[in-house]
Parts: C-alpha cells; sequence; structure tokens
C-alpha cells in the first residue's frame, strides 16, 4: 500500500491481538483453499458459492446475479496510461489469478482499458471461467491515443463493441454490460436502443450505466431494465451522493470508481490517514471499508497491479468498527 504503520501500530479492528502481517499470513491462503471455501473468512463465502454468504457481503445483480461486494478493477492491469500491454505480463495474470483465489467474483473491465488489453489479459488468466464468476465490461469511449477519452453512442457501433468484447472475452453472454458514457452527441435513446437489441438477441444478460445522475438513470430504464451504476465516489469526493441514494432506493448496485481517490491517491495527513493510523490499519483499507459501511449496495471495485496491494485491498473488508467509529470517521471526512 502507499501507507505503511510499524508492526506494533498494527492491531485489526476485531483482532486486538493480530497484526496486520500476521492476519494477512493467515488469511490470504492459497488458490486452492480459497476456492475450496476458505475465503469465507474475508467474505463469508466462496468465489463459487456466493449464494451462501451473508447478506453483508452479498449483492443481487439484476436480482439474479450474486457477487461479492468487493470486487477488482482491470484497468491498471494494462499498461502506463490505461495504454497497451504491460511492462510484465505474467505479472498481470498472477493478479487476475489471485483475485479470484481470494474470493472476489465480480471483475469490472471496459473495452477502453489498454484498449481491448484488460479484457485479452482476463480471458488469457481466468478462461474457462469459474462458477459464478462475473465480468462485467463497458463500451462507449473510444482511445484515439493515450490519454484520450472519447464518447461514442452511435447505436452501430456499441452493438459492434458488444460483439468485439464477446469474442475478446470469450464469452457467449456478457453478465454485466455497461454504457461507459452517454454521447452528449447521441439521444440516450438511440444507445440504450442499441444495448437493449443485444439484451434481447441474448448477448448481454444485464445492462448498467456510468456517470449518470438520477434523472438519468430513469430515462434510461424507460428503454431497458438497468441493475447497476458506476460513478466517481470515495470518501472525500461524494459529488454522486444523490446517485448512490437513489440506487439504494430502487435497488440498483452502486459501483464506485475511483474508490480510494483515483491515481492520486487521498491526500497524505487526511484525517481519514489519521482515523486510519488511530485504527492500526492503512488509510486504503480504511477508505475501502468505510465505502463497503455506507451502503448495502455499494459494490467498490478497487484496481491494482500489485498482487501484495490486491490482497490488502481484499483484507479491507475484514475491518469492523462499532457505529460510533464510524460516524466520527464519516464526520472526520467532511460532508458529502
Amino acid at each position: 500500500m502507499d501507507h505503511e504503520f510499524p508492526e506494533a501500530e498494527q492491531k485489526w479492528l476485531g483482532f486486538p491481538h493480530v497484526t496486520r502481517r500476521k492476519f494477512l499470513g493467515t488469511t490470504l491462503l492459497s488458490g486452492a483453499t480459497f476456492l475450496a471455501g476458505g475465503s469465507s473468512t474475508i467474505f463469508g463465502v466462496s468465489s463459487s458459492t456466493a449464494t451462501n454468504a451473508g447478506p453483508n457481503f452479498i449483492w443481487r445483480l439484476g436480482g439474479d446475479l450474486p457477487v461479492n461486494r468487493l470486487g477488482f478493477g482491470a484497468m491498471r492491469i494494462t499498461g502506463d496510461g490505461i495504454w497497451g500491454w504491460p511492462a510484465d505480463r505474467g505479472n498481470a495474470l498472477k493478479v487476475l489469478r489471485r483475485a479470484v483465489a481470494l474470493g472476489v467474483n465480480l471483475i469490472d473491465t471496459a473495452d477502453a482499458y489498454g484498449p481491448e488489453t484488460s479484457e485479452l489479459l482476463i480471458a488469457e488468466a481466468l478462461h474457462p471461467y469459474p462458477n459464478g464468476l462475473v465480468i462485467a465490461t463497458k463500451g462507449g469511449l473510444t482511445r484515439p491515443g493515450p490519454g484520450q477519452w472519447v464518447p461514442n453512442g452511435r447505436p452501430e457501433y456499441l452493438k459492434q463493441c458488444v460483439e468485439n468484447s464477446l469474442k475478446r472475452l470469450r464469452l457467449e453472454r456478457i453478465d454485466l454490460y455497461q454504457l461507459h458514457r452517454i454521447d452528449r452527441k447521441v439521444p440516450a435513446e438511440d444507445s440504450l436502443g442499441a444495448l437493449k437489441e443485444m439484451r434481447d438477441a441474448g448477448k448481454i444478460r444485464h445492462v448498467g450505466l456510468s456517470e449518470v445522475s438520477p434523472e438519468e438513470i430513469e430515462r434510461a430504464r424507460k428503454v431497458v431494465p438497468i441493475v447497476s451504476v458506476q460513478n466517481q465516489y470515495n470518501i472525500a469526493n461524494r459529488k454522486w451522493e444523490n446517485t448512490l441514494i437513489h440506487c439504494e432506493n430502487e435497488n440498483l448496485g452502486f459501483m464506485p470508481w475511483s474508490p480510494i481517490g483515483g491515481s492520486g491517491g487521498l491526500h497524505s495527513g487526511s484525517a481519514l490517514e489519521v482515523a486510519a493510523k488511530a485504527h492500526g490499519v492503512s488509510v486504503v483499507q480504511l477508505a475501502l471499508a468505510w465505502l463497503l459501511h455506507r451502503s448495502p449496495a455499494m459494490l467498490p471495485i478497487p484496481g491494482t497491479s500489485s498482487v501484495a496491494h490486491l490482497e490488502e485491498n481484499v483484507a479491507a473488508a475484514a475491518i469492523k468498527l462499532s457505529p460510533a467509529e464510524w460516524k466520527a470517521i464519516d464526520a472526520l471526512a467532511g460532508p458529502a
């Protein structure tokens, strides 16, 4: 992680006599153990039996697709600037396989990540996919070059995007396909109509949106059922609080991108960092735990290109604080 504390300070909430190092050593077991049920230490469920987990750790996308609430975002397994192949392709494959071994069964990607690279790596690392693994991808943003993201919501383009993602991921149907951005040059009904066609054809199971308001969600639902929303959201940036509340009320999953503040992370010396140090965890872990606490509809998808960071991110699901402690941390972080 970006923030480390002395061993003596790393006492886990809920495990007062266990240091972070010892916790990781005893809970982050081998992949075979986790897939056999060992991941219940963190999630209460293995990746192939999500339906047996406690309600606090499971969300059912569309009411019929159970996922562990802490997922994995596969944007950063690509090259620098989310462009091209990673410098260490073998490491990217290890990260993906380790995520599944740790009980993660929701992997979020997009055709724009690379572009195409993230989807290809997912298939290379994980196909044939284990039972219960949900791969969510997106279309509607093009990549003319590094650092460039340009919306394209033309119906014919989006249908082509779905077909190409199916081929790269080696799937017959995509469990969750998200409109990466609404293209302001194209009527939203036209873009969503194309996704409805692909859904009706059996190539998409569920449809999601990204960076949308409650009004845009309801407009979209008049065209096609929507099961999830992916907006930027973290403890320091709650611009989309109204969308989160709408998702809670409408039983839609809320997948916060940039869950720990993006590439720059949360600012050093922040109130959250002070609280994390006081509780003996890293600031990133506390930020992820706060998201899981904030709403039962919250499905964080932190991304990383490091196996060590991945393991610590997943371990954040085990952090337990009292209601009063959560309230104090929320107040320290400032108003939404």
